[in-house]
């Protein structure tokens, strides 16, 4: 569980990668029974992490208020000299 939640705090885009890479090298004295990669998978497809996690995503969830805000501010774009040169979906657009 502990392992499954630092993996969606991490910057890491899969989990295999984050389980071999970081897992394997930086915490294996603090989880002493750390399992293989394909069984961890196994273990979280069982539904067995997935429950708890839902609980705790749903806890740090913010709450609701009713109030949101739209951000309209302008976007910068790089060179707008080129913003008319270009004429890539030039007739496609009605």
């Amino acid at each position: 569980m502990r392992i499954v939640i630092a993996f969606r705090q991490s910057g890491y885009q899969n989990f295999k990668t984050y389980y071999i890479h970081f897992i394997y090298r930086y915490l294996t004295n603090k989880f002493p029974e750390l399992v293989s990669s394909p069984r961890m998978l196994k273990l979280m497809q069982g539904g067995l992490v997935l429950v708890p996690l839902y609980s705790y995503l749903s806890h740090r969830q913010a709450r609701l208020t009713g109030i949101a805000f739209v951000d309209s501010s302008t976007l910068r774009v790089c060179y707008n000299l080129r913003i008319f040169r270009y004429q890539v979906f030039k007739g496609t657009v009605k």
